[in-house]
């Protein structure tokens, strides 16, 4: 895979801006597993990502997309295996890590959750973060 396309926000003399570009592996954040994306829902945070003064990229350029479901293409981690479907929600991705508005997103393991079985990955990410989190909130009312 020479290149493939992502969103790229970039910042020039004090405008934000974004725009599909081809970008290589090189341009991805560091990590241990390399994921083709299927699908990245759109969060409140992903259009902040895109206004200026928006809070939420710490360095320019930036693949923005705070989640992703995909297929494992390569990694180095043992807990994973290639052809693997997995999501990630969270921590640093869009913000200071590249995301999941590309073709490919390499990811540290530790953020890596295994596709449950009942889902695809196309309802993950109609869930997505936004669904997480309020599945979360539902839970904690319940116990509490």
């Amino acid at each position: 895979m020479d290149s493939f396309k992502a969103i790229l926000v970039t910042e020039q003399n004090d405008q934000v801006s974004y725009d599909l570009q081809n970008v290589s592996v090189n341009d991805l954040s560091e990590g241990e597993v390399l994921i083709k994306v299927a699908y990245s829902s759109i969060n409140y945070k992903d259009m902040l990502a895109v206004q200026k003064n928006g809070g939420v990229i710490r360095n320019y350029p930036m693949i923005p997309g705070i989640d992703l479901s995909g297929t494992i293409v390569h990694t180095t981690d043992n807990r994973f295996v290639e052809g693997q479907q997995v999501i990630v929600t969270g921590f640093a991705m869009g913000m200071s890590h590249t995301g999941g508005f590309s073709e490919y997103a390499r990811v540290p393991a530790d953020w890596i959750v295994h596709l449950p079985n009942n889902l695809t990955l196309k309802e993950a990410m109609i869930f997505g973060t936004a669904g997480f989190t309020a599945a979360l909130s539902i839970m904690a009312l319940q116990e509490n």
